[in-house]
């Protein structure tokens, strides 16, 4: 692992666990086990460090999400994602979502951080789209974005509450219900223009 990467899994842990703000850039160089002088050569500013240890974590995350969703049926994807999500809620040392935890520290949309959180929300809501098309919604966007906010809800819940089974059955229970819309669902209807 080189310098870099070793310093942005540190600051990504650190970050997580106690915040961005909170978070100086001392105890990151510490964490790191380099210099600041070292950590100040790969990364000019704490915020350049913010944005690597998000793209980390982005990268990091998705790719735990594929993992355990692809694992299974096409048609069982869907509400692979929420199990995923109730059994990441669970794990220890669960601090909520990076991304969501971002945005509320860096709240303007333009700082980068902000932008960063609001491109993985994007990227995991096209990556549900195509779970859903595939698992034979006719209207997957729709479900995907339902999907999503059942998601989220119960990362901020259970980062609020703790691991709550009664609202991780909720968050499944809306899911069962939308999938039983699927069979019902008719082809989507043009309607023309007034």
């Amino acid at each position: 692992m080189s310098t870099s990467d070793a310093i942005t899994r540190a600051a990504l842990h650190l970050f997580y666990r106690q915040g961005f703000h909170a978070t100086g850039v001392e105890q990151l160089s510490q964490e790191a086990g380099v210099t600041k002088k070292t950590l100040y050569r790969h990364f000019p500013g704490k915020e350049h460090l913010v944005e690597a240890a998000l793209e980390l974590r982005h990268n990091e995350f998705m790719a735990r999400v594929r993992a355990v969703v692809e694992a299974v049926p096409v048609s069982e994807r869907p509400l692979a994602y929420l199990d995923f999500i109730a059994s990441w809620v669970q794990e220890p040392g669960f601090y909520g979502c990076a991304f969501i935890n971002a945005s509320a520290e860096y709240a303007s949309l333009s700082l980068p951080p902000h932008r960063l959180a609001r491109q993985h929300k994007q990227a995991l809501q096209a990556y549900l789209e195509d779970l859903c098309a595939q698992a034979g919604f006719n209207t997957p966007r729709l479900v995907a974005m339902q999907l999503l906010l059942i998601g989220e809800g119960l990362i901020v819940s259970c980062q609020v509450n703790g691991a709550c089974p009664d609202l991780i059955k909720a968050g499944k229970d809306m899911l069962v219900v939308l999938s039983a819309q699927r069979a019902a669902e008719p082809a989507a209807k043009v309607h023309p223009s007034s």
